[in-house]
This record gives structure tokens, C-alpha cells and sequence, in this order.
């Protein structure tokens, strides 16, 4: 006979529990934050860049004007460090999101956009974790990658199911929510050695979630058909915004991105 706390272990370990325990928070709570699942394991293909899999779950508020792309990250006892070069926060409105439109009979955008939004977070592009091998690709980046294909797949798929007149615009936005405690590093750059890599003088900053961003896929943009000539205009189209969503918090943030 299996030993019951082994059978336990084997459930708690795979995740699963923490993306049915979010869809029960939403499903439940739809008359207070006004949201809803609209998707659970929903399979994705991304052509552009060979890539496929399974959505854990879409979420999305109830103009249907706005739907949240959820990747669920349950970790044990940790902590995301996320940088920040300032020597205070500086919380940030602007997000890239996904923008598709309908308008007389025909799709007139389909594309990563930078949109304003009423939940405003500090924004960084570099996250320390816990026993991290140096050597791989950086665990936020791998996963963070895959999330913006798999947005972008269930947008272009849902360009054909349900954009129309009764539905002509939506808005998708990357999200990681993970039981992992989100600290932020404030440092000003000058504090940094050059001799070791050495940070002398930081403080640390509890929030419930950050913006991360930053270049998260390696397929040109169609915003830029041309040469514009900027180089920071090209490192900025090319960027994303992945929100990190402290999973007790995810109903605050729900609730603050309807405001």
C-alpha cells in the first residue's frame, strides 16, 4: 500500500493544486472582483516561433475587454528578488500588452502595444532566485518566454472566435502568479564595485506584484516593418511586460486592473 504522505507529497509537488485553488478564488469571487476563468489547460499553438502547449489558465473581467494569460509558479519557502538601479520606487503604468481590434468587419490591430492601466508597480528586467544554476537560461525569462508565445497564440486564436461587433477590442496581459514572497533591491548604480560585482549599500522592499520586462522573445515585431532608426525604439518594441503576481494578492490586483 503506498504511504498516504508519499501519495501527498506527489500531489503538493506538481502544482496542480495552486492553479485549482486560483481558479476556485476567481470563480467564486466573480461578484466582488468581477472576473472569471474563461479557459483551464487550454491548448496553444504559436507558428511563428514552433512552439505549443497548455495555457494553465485565462482569466478574464467581465466586459471581456480584458483577459489575463496565467502561468501558475508554485515554489516552497523562497523569495523573487527583483532589481531596481533607483534608490527608491518608482512605481510605472504603462504595461506591453497585446491589442486586438475589430472594427467594420475586419481585424485593424493584432499586435504588442504599451497601453496605460490603473495598476501601477515598480518595473524591473533582472530577478534573482534562490539557488539558480548560472549557467542556464534564467528560470523568469524561460517561462516568461513561453507566456508571451502562448498570449500571443490564444490571441490570434481568438481573432477568429471572438472578436466581432459585439466584442471589437481586447486587451491580454503576461502573468506569473507564484506563492514565492516578491522583494524588490533598491541600489543606486554608483554603490555597485566594479572590482567584484559586489552591491555595497541596498534596501529591500516587500510588494505584491512587479512589472518585469524586458526582450522575452527573439521574433522581430510587426510594429517595425522598417528601419526607424533609434536604436532604443527597436530595444523597445522588441521588450515585454510580464506581470509576477504574489498569488494572496492576485485578488487586489484583479480588482485594481478594473478600476
Amino acid at each position: 500500500m503506498d504511504d498516504l504522505d508519499a501519495l501527498q507529497g506527489v500531489v503538493d509537488k506538481s502544482g496542480f493544486p495552486l492553479q485549482i485553488g486560483i481558479s476556485h478564488l476567481i470563480n467564486t469571487g466573480t461578484k466582488r472582483h468581477g472576473w472569471r476563468v474563461q479557459y483551464s489547460e487550454h491548448a496553444w499553438q504559436n507558428k511563428a516561433d514552433d512552439s505549443s502547449g497548455f495555457i494553465d489558465l485565462v482569466l478574464e473581467n467581465s466586459t471581456r475587454q480584458l483577459a489575463l494569460v496565467v502561468e501558475c509558479k508554485r515554489v516552497q519557502d523562497t523569495s523573487w528578488v527583483f532589481l531596481n538601479s533607483q534608490s527608491q520606487l518608482v512605481p510605472r503604468r504603462y504595461a506591453k500588452a497585446w491589442e486586438s481590434s475589430y472594427e467594420n468587419g475586419k481585424i485593424t490591430r493584432s499586435d504588442w502595444t504599451d497601453h496605460p492601466l490603473s495598476t501601477e508597480s515598480v518595473q524591473s528586467g533582472f530577478c534573482c532566485v534562490f539557488g539558480q544554476d548560472s549557467k542556464s537560461v534564467p528560470m523568469l525569462e524561460r517561462v516568461g518566454a513561453t507566456l508571451v508565445s502562448s498570449t500571443e497564440a490564444l490571441a490570434l486564436e481568438e481573432n477568429v472566435t471572438l472578436l466581432s461587433e459585439t466584442f471589437p477590442t481586447r486587451l491580454y496581459l503576461n502573468v506569473i502568479v507564484t506563492t514565492a514572497k516578491l522583494k524588490v533591491c533598491s541600489f543606486d548604480p554608483s554603490d555597485i564595485s566594479l572590482k567584484d560585482g559586489i552591491v555595497s549599500k541596498c534596501s529591500f522592499s516587500d510588494v505584491p506584484f512587479v512589472r518585469f520586462q524586458k526582450q522575452l522573445s527573439t521574433r522581430f515585431p510587426k510594429s517595425l516593418t522598417f528601419s526607424v532608426g533609434n536604436s532604443s525604439e527597436i530595444a523597445r518594441a522588441k521588450e515585454n511586460t510580464v506581470f509576477v503576481v504574489n498569488s494572496e494578492c492576485l485578488v487586489d490586483f484583479v480588482i485594481a486592473l478594473n478600476e
